[in-house]
């Protein structure tokens, strides 16, 4: 450099242009962070199916996307994919699952009916069941997972598909639901909760002894399927769409046998969770009864004691909707277990907590429920308040008004007539009063809250055992002798006189001829077809023609029945009540 230049360059009179070092910076952190994406979505991307599950009306080829650089494996049968399941290399042919071979049908360690010799020796019946002698209607069950290095599953998808369904008529009209979990979860020998299993292996040892609990009643001897609790809970996967065949909900969740002596009888009611460990939630993601809220569970119903005919619990939850107690909405459906036509269940309604913070507004937390004398829900301790208010009511006189006043804080007086006169009007007897009975309230009283006020309401369940049978059946005068609460409270005018109105209410309008009618004939309508192949599934015949007469028996009893609750009414409490 000459003198003039470094004399410049020193006074500071120009300077040299050099890169500035920020610059090269962010270049080299954008260049990280695009092959960071790049690599992350080469490797990380989620799987998906070419197609979404659903309703398809001819066969086809299915993709599973995503996964990266990951391995694929998948299953056709409900279990979760392992490493040594089917590697997925570029697609899977769908077509009519139907024409497959029965698998989860054909077993016949679903109940304890099916062993006929044993059930012969110790027990009075047997209900004849069978497993298909035909391919019953079947979905594909897809479910796949991508395994990295280590052999961990990085991600999974599962989906349902029905081919061809077009063309089976019998299922229009319904919703779907479409469970799905690994069949050692239901059909294992250790672990199967829908199997009598290891622990009828262990029972059947005690039936030589005559002394053996329940030993005549082949639906209470114990299986797995008795086992209950969380321990007996699995994990699955549900699909539940509406008869337009929209996706309603598809995640994770528990589920678990549902019932009492109906667990040993087939088809079995499960009962459904949402709960964080599996699906990241304690609630449902969708409003599956459209009450304006989530639930945390709810229960696929077989129709237990009235598995044949499903019509009474329906019939009756869904006419007395609207009256002072709760009951349930029920959503006829088909169900399919890991691709199997399962029979026609319905989604139902559950009392638990969120029920009724759901429909009552009350909090979750302040909710008891008691059924039977024994809590459902809240503190076990806490079914000394229903007892006490029992004790009360049926040990003071209520004629006085001072004493109805008191009982009046205790229940609510509104629900509790309007269950008694609704159930005595459909003459249930002998599994009910107490048994088969259920009450709620909250713990606190809310200052302001309709609900939150620590008095006893009613809940309608378990209908399916009694009733709608004999119509001149004085069961006024059996509720009078079997539950003393209710013989103290009709000593009251007042108590007489709202009883008796709602009484002849619920013949002139909750049965009213015409509502009786409509029900029984979209009854008739709908689920006639979707009943005959769910009998020819369990018991080998569709029993078409008792269906019809079943369903026309409770017509004409709900028709004739106003007649002898009339006449009951004037004998047991006097003919003035009836104007």
């Amino acid at each position: 450099m000459n003198e003039e230049w470094k004399g410049k360059a020193e006074h500071g009179l120009f300077q040299i242009k050099r890169p500035e070092k920020w610059k090269f910076l962010f270049l080299a952190l954008f260049l990280f962070l695009f092959i960071l994406w790049i690599t992350y979505a080469d490797f990380h991307s989620s799987l998906r199916f070419s197609k979404q599950p659903g309703y398809y009306d001819a066969p086809f080829s299915l993709q599973i996307q995503g996964g990266g650089q990951y391995r694929i494996f998948y299953t056709l049968d409900g279990s979760k994919p392992t490493q040594e399941s089917i590697p997925y290399e570029g697609e899977i042919y769908l077509e009519d699952a139907s024409n497959h071979e029965n698998v989860y049908s054909a077993r016949t360690d679903t109940s304890t009916a099916f062993y006929t010799e044993l059930v012969e020796q110790y027990s009075s019946e047997n209900p004849g069941y069978t497993v298909p002698d035909y391919k019953v209607d079947k979905c594909n069950i897809v479910r796949a997972c991508a395994f990295d290095q280590s052999g961990n599953c990085v991600d999974s998808i599962t989906g349902s598909y029905f081919i061809g369904f077009s063309e089976k008529a019998a299922y229009n009209g319904l919703w779907t639901v479409s469970l799905i979990t690994d069949p050692d979860n239901l059909f294992g020998f250790e672990n199967g909760i829908y199997v009598t299993g290891k622990v009828f292996e262990e029972y059947k040892k005690l039936l030589p002894d005559e002394n053996t609990p329940l030993r005549g009643s082949w639906w209470w001897w114990t299986g797995n399927y008795s086992e209950r609790g969380k321990e007996a809970e699995r994990e699955a996967n549900i699909e539940i769409r509406r008869p337009d065949r929209s996706l309603v909900l598809a995640e994770e969740c528990g589920i678990r046998v549902q019932g009492n002596g109906s667990r040993g009888k087939l088809p079995k009611s499960l009962s459904v969770y949402a709960r964080r460990e599996y699906s990241g939630s304690d609630e449902f993601s969708a409003d599956i009864f459209g009450i304006g809220d989530e639930s945390h569970k709810f229960v696929l119903f077989s129709g237990a004691d009235d598995s044949e005919y499903k019509l009474k619990d329906y019939m009756v939850n869904t006419m007395e909707a609207g009256l002072d107690f709760c009951t349930m909405d029920f959503l006829p459906a088909a169900l399919f277990l890991d691709g199997e036509f399962w029979g026609v269940y319905y989604i139902t309604e559950s009392y638990h907590s969120d029920y009724f913070a759901d429909h009552y507004g009350v909090s979750q937390d302040e909710v008891i429920v008691v059924k039977e004398e024994l809590v459902t829900e809240g503190k076990e301790e806490e079914a000394q308040l229903y007892l006490d208010m029992r004790e009360y009511i049926a040990g003071n006189d209520m004629a006085q008004a001072q004493n109805f006043e008191k009982a009046q804080t205790l229940m609510d007086m509104g629900s509790y007539i309007d269950y008694y006169a609704a159930q005595i009007f459909i003459g249930r007897s002998g599994d009910w009063p107490k048994k088969n009975e259920g009450a709620w309230r909250t713990r606190s009283i809310v200052s302001g809250s309709e609900y939150a006020d620590g008095r006893w309401r009613w809940l309608l369940y378990d209908v399916n055992s009694g009733g709608l049978s004999t119509v001149e059946e004085d069961t006024l005068a059996y509720v009078l002798e079997a539950d003393s609460v209710f013989a103290s409270l009709i000593q009251n005018t007042g108590f007489k006189e709202r009883f008796a109105e709602r009484l002849l209410y619920m013949a002139d309008e909750v049965y009213s001829p015409q509502k009786v009618d409509a029900f029984i004939d979209s009854y008739l309508g709908t689920l006639m077809e979707p009943l005959c192949l769910s009998n020819l599934r369990f018991n080998g015949r569709d029993l078409r023609t008792e269906k019809t007469e079943n369903a026309e028996r409770i017509r004409a009893f709900l028709k004739e029945r106003p007649v002898y609750i009339e006449q009951m009414i004037a004998n047991h409490m006097g003919p003035e009540y009836l104007e």
